[in-house]
C-alpha cells in the first residue's frame, strides 16, 4: 500500500487513519465531501497534516482525472453515519461511481458495527446496507471494517461522550440522539493503527474490530459521569464470514478520555 485516497479525510476516524498513514510515509490524497464543522476546526485539522509533503488535498473530480496506479481508496461510511450524512450514499454521481469506475488496488469501507445486526430496519442503516450491496456487485474484493464506538481527540458532538464534554464546558448543542453502539468502545489512535494493519496484511473480507473487554462503553460513560442506565443495546451479530480482531490498547480508558477532554478544551476555548 503505497498510495491512498481518503474520502472524507477531515472526518473523525478517517482523519486519524490519514495521520497514521502519513506517519508511515504513505502518500495520501484526501478529499472532504462536505463539512458542517466550523471553518476554524477544519483549518486546525489542515494544519495538523497539511505541512506533510506526502499529503495533497484534492476534489472528487481531481481523484478521477489524475488517478495514479496502485491506489487504495478508504471511505468512512462510519463517519458519514455519525454525522447524519448517510444520504450522500444515495447520490449515484458521487461516492458510488467513484468506487465503481476506477480500478482500485484495494477498496476499504469503514462501517458502523450496527450493520452486523441480524435485523436492519432503521432508514440510515438500510441506506448503508444497500450501498454496500451495490458496491459488492461491481467489486467483491472489499475490506469491510466494522467499528463500535470510537473515542478520542476530534470526536464529533454527535457522540454522547463529546456531547457530554462540551455540555460541561457550556459549549454543547442539543444532542441529536444516540447513534453509536453502546456495547464496546475503542480509542481512535489504536483503532487507526489496526485499520492500517488489516489493510496491509489481511485479505478482503468482513472484519469486526473489538476491544476484547466487557463493558468498555459503560466504563467510558462512567468516567465521564454519564448516566448510562438503559442505553446498552446488545447487537445480535451475523457471525457468518466475519473475522473478529482485537485492537492492541496502548492507553487506559482514563488516559484516552482525558486526552479527548483536554483537546476539546483547547480547541473550543480558542474559538471563544
Amino acid at each position: 500500500m503505497d498510495k491512498v485516497v481518503m474520502v472524507g479525510v477531515f472526518d473523525f476516524v478517517n482523519f486519524h487513519v490519514c495521520k497514521a498513514l502519513l506517519d508511515k510515509g504513505i502518500e495520501v490524497r484526501g478529499v472532504q465531501i462536505e463539512s458542517e464543522e466550523n471553518e476554524d476546526i477544519v483549518r486546525e485539522k489542515r494544519l495538523e497534516i497539511g505541512r506533510n509533503a506526502n499529503f495533497t488535498e484534492v476534489s472528487l473530480g481531481e481523484i478521477t482525472k489524475y488517478k495514479n496506479e496502485n491506489e487504495t481508496i478508504v471511505l468512512s461510511v462510519y463517519d458519514l453515519y455519525m454525522r447524519y450524512k448517510e444520504e450522500y450514499l444515495l447520490n449515484e454521481d458521487m461516492l458510488f461511481n467513484l468506487i465503481r469506475k476506477i480500478q482500485w488496488e484495494q477498496i476499504v469501507i469503514l462501517v458502523p458495527s450496527q450493520l452486523l445486526n441480524e435485523v436492519i430496519d432503521s432508514k440510515p442503516e438500510v441506506i448503508i446496507e444497500d450501498f454496500i450491496k451495490r458496491t459488492h456487485v461491481h467489486n467483491k474484493n472489499i475490506h469491510l471494517l466494522y467499528l463500535p464506538t470510537i473515542y478520542g481527540p476530534w470526536q464529533p458532538d454527535t457522540f454522547m461522550f463529546q456531547s457530554s464534554i462540551l455540555t460541561e464546558m457550556n459549549r454543547g448543542k442539543p444532542f441529536r440522539g444516540l447513534r453509536e453502539e453502546t456495547g464496546d468502545a475503542l480509542f481512535v489512535q489504536d483503532t487507526a493503527q489496526l485499520i492500517i494493519e488489516i489493510i496491509e496484511n489481511q485479505e478482503p473480507g468482513r472484519y469486526l474490530i473489538q476491544s476484547g473487554k466487557s463493558n468498555q462503553w459503560e466504563k467510558c460513560a462512567a468516567f465521564l459521569q454519564i448516566n448510562e442506565h438503559g442505553l446498552n443495546r446488545n447487537l445480535q451479530i451475523r457471525e457468518e464470514g466475519l473475522t473478529k480482531i482485537i485492537v492492541k490498547s496502548t492507553v487506559p480508558i482514563s488516559v484516552g478520555l482525558t486526552m479527548q477532554i483536554e483537546h476539546a478544551y483547547r480547541i473550543y476555548s480558542e474559538k471563544k
